[in-house]
C-alpha cells in the first residue's frame, strides 16, 4: 500500500474520531473528558505506528504539520468542544501534535524511539488525567501545576509497562533489561508529567522518555546503576527539601538533570554539577543562619526552585547534549565546567557578600549600593565567587580522564570562565535585569510582589528579564569563555 492511500486512511480515520466523539457529545451527552480521553488515546496509539507502516517520514510529517495548525486554530477559536471544551486554558492538542511532530523528524530512523515515547504519551497521560482528576485525591505540593499523587502514580505504572513491553516488542534485551529500563523511564515520566504545566505534558512526556531511551540505549548495560542512581537522587532531593535548600519542584528538576547526565555521560558529567549543587546549598543554610533575614531586594529567597534549578543547571544540561551530538570534548567538556563554575560563583558571591555585609559596589559606575542588589559587587564576594570557581574546575581537574584535556590548562579554562560568567551576571543585573518600587515600603526590589502586595512602578532594567534569565545567560558567557580559552590553550 502507498504512503499517500496510508495518508489519506489515517487523515479520514482521525477525522471520524473527532466527529463520533463530538456527536456523542452532542446527542449522548457525553461528558467532555471521556470525548476528549477517547480522541487522545485513538489517535495517540495510530501516531504510534506510524513508523511501522509508512516507508518514508514525509508523508506523516505532513499530515501532523496540518494536525497542528488545525488544531490550534480550532482551539483558538473555541471549535472542537469535545476534545476542547474540557480543558478551555489548556493547547494540549496542540502539544500533543507539536511532540509527534518533532519524533518524526528526528528520530524516524529509530522506529522504537518513536513509537514507544508515543504510546507513553497515548497510555500513561491519559491514565494520569483519569485517575488524578477524581474528586478525591491526594494533590501534590507547591510547584507542581495542581497535579495529583494519584495521577503521578498512574503515569508512574503506565509508563513503566508500556516501555518494559515496546522495549521487548522491538527485540531491544532481554526481559530482565526491559523491565529495569521501563523503572527507569517511569520514574522519569512521573517526575515530568507532574512538573508541566496544564496541557504541556502532551509534549514534555514522550520527549522526556524518549530522550532518557536515547541515553539508556547509547551506554549498555547500565539500567540497574541507573535505577541505583534514582534512588540516591531521590532520597538527595528529599534531604534537600527537608534542609530547606531546595523546593519540592526544584527537587524535582535536580532529579531529571542528574539523571539524565549519568544516563549518558556517567559520573563525570554529574560530578561537578552535585559539587555545586551540595556545596552551594550547604553555603546557603550556613548563611540563612547568621543573618536574620534575606535582603529585600533579593527575588527569591534561599529555597531554589524549577526555574532556579533550571538557570543553574540547564546550561550544562544543554551542553551535555551538544556532546553528545557531536561536539568536540575538547570543547564541550571545559564548556561544561565553564557554566557550573559560573553558578558556583555567582551563588558563593551573593552568599558570602551579603552575609558579610560589606559596602557593595555597582560593578558599572562603582557607586554605593545595599548589599544583595543585582550588579553590586564585594571584595569579599569576589574573592568567595573565584574560589567557588576554583573548586569547580579542580573538580573538573580530578575527573579530566572525561576529556581530551587536562591539568592546568584545563584548570584554568574553567575558573576563567566560570569568573568572566560571574561578573557577566553581575553587569546585566546592573544594566537590564528589571527591579521595581513597592507600593507600600517604597522599597526598591527584583520581586514582583512585596509586603504582600504587587510592586508599583518599574524604576530599573526590563520588565521580562529577571534574576533567573541573568544567571541562564551568564551561564552561556561562563561556558563559552571557558571553551574559548581551552581551545587557545
Amino acid at each position: 500500500m502507498s504512503d499517500p492511500l496510508i495518508t489519506l486512511m489515517c487523515g479520514a480515520f482521525i477525522v471520524l474520531l473527532v466527529a463520533g466523539a463530538e456527536l456523542g457529545r452532542r446527542w449522548l451527552e457525553i461528558p467532555g473528558r471521556l470525548t476528549r480521553l477517547t480522541v487522545h488515546v485513538g489517535s495517540g496509539a495510530l501516531v504510534a505506528l506510524a513508523p511501522l507502516i509508512f516507508s518514508a517520514r514525509w508523508w506523516p510529517v505532513g499530515l501532523a504539520a496540518a494536525a497542528l495548525v488545525c488544531l490550534t486554530v480550532c482551539r483558538w477559536q473555541g471549535w472542537l468542544p469535545a476534545i476542547h471544551a474540557a480543558r478551555p486554558d489548556s493547547y494540549g492538542t496542540s502539544w500533543f501534535a507539536l511532540a509527534t511532530l518533532i519524533l518524526y523528524l528526528t528520530a524516524w530512523s529509530t522506529p522504537w524511539l518513536v513509537t514507544i515515547p508515543l504510546l507513553v504519551m497515548a497510555f500513561a497521560d491519559a491514565a494520569g488525567v483519569i485517575l488524578g482528576e477524581r474528586r478525591y485525591v491526594l494533590p501534590l505540593p507547591e510547584g507542581f501545576s495542581g497535579k495529583s499523587w494519584d495521577g503521578s502514580l498512574a503515569v508512574f505504572a503506565v509508563t513503566g509497562l508500556t516501555v518494559t513491553l515496546g522495549w521487548e516488542a522491538f527485540g531491544r534485551g532481554s526481559v530482565t533489561e526491559g523491565l529495569l529500563i521501563g523503572l527507569a523511564c517511569a520514574s522519569v515520566g512521573a517526575v515530568t508529567e507532574a512538573l508541566s504545566r496544564r496541557g504541556t505534558d502532551n509534549l514534555t512526556l514522550p520527549l522526556a522518555v524518549a530522550f532518557t531511551l536515547l541515553l539508556i540505549d547509547g551506554v549498555p548495560g547500565q539500567p540497574g546503576l541507573i535505577l541505583l542512581v534514582e534512588g540516591a537522587a531521590v532520597l538527595f532531593a528529599l534531604a534537600a527539601v527537608k534542609l530547606r535548600a531546595l523546593r519540592h519542584d526544584g527537587a524535582a528538576g535536580a532529579f531529571l538533570i542528574a539523571v539524565w547526565l549519568f544516563s549518558g555521560g556517567g559520573w563525570p558529567w554529574v560530578t561537578p554539577l552535585l559539587t555545586f549543587f551540595v556545596l552551594s546549598s550547604f553555603l546557603t543554610l550556613m548563611t540563612e543562619r547568621i543573618r536574620t533575614e534575606r535582603p529585600a531586594l533579593e527575588q527569591k529567597g534561599g529555597r531554589r526552585d524549577l526555574v532556579q534549578v533550571g538557570a543553574n543547571g540547564g546550561v550544562a544540561l544543554l551542553l551535555f547534549v551538544l556532546d553528545r551530538l557531536g561536539l568536540p570534548l575538547y570543547l564541550s567538556w571545559p564548556a561544561f565546567l565553564g557554566a557550573v563554575a559560573t553558578a558556583a560563583a555567582d551563588t558563593w558571591a551573593t552568599e558570602i557578600g551579603t552575609t558579610l555585609r560589606a559596602e557593595a559596589r555597582l560593578v558599572t559606575d562603582f557607586s554605593r549600593v545595599p548589599a544583595g542588589t543585582s550588579g553590586g559587587v564585594t571584595l569579599n564576594g569576589t574573592i568567595a565567587g573565584a574560589l567557588g570557581s576554583a573548586v569547580i574546575a579542580g573538580v573538573g581537574v580530578v575527573l579530566s580522564t572525561a576529556s581530551d584535556g587536562g591539568g592546568l590548562q584545563l584548570f584554568a579554562a574553567a575558573a576563567v570562565g566560570g569568573v568572566v560568567g560571574m561578573f557577566a551576571d553581575s553587569l546585566m543585573g546592573a544594566l537590564w535585569q528589571g527591579r521595581w518600587r513597592c507600593r507600600v515600603c517604597g522599597k526598591i526590589t527584583e520581586r514582583r510582589e512585596h509586603c504582600g502586595k504587587a510592586v508599583g512602578e518599574r524604576v530599573a532594567g526590563l520588565s521580562w528579564l529577571d534574576n533567573d534569565g541573568v544567571n541562564a545567560v551568564a551561564g552561556l558567557c561562563g561556558a563559552v569563555t571557558a571553551a574559548l580559552l581551552a581551545a587557545a590553550l
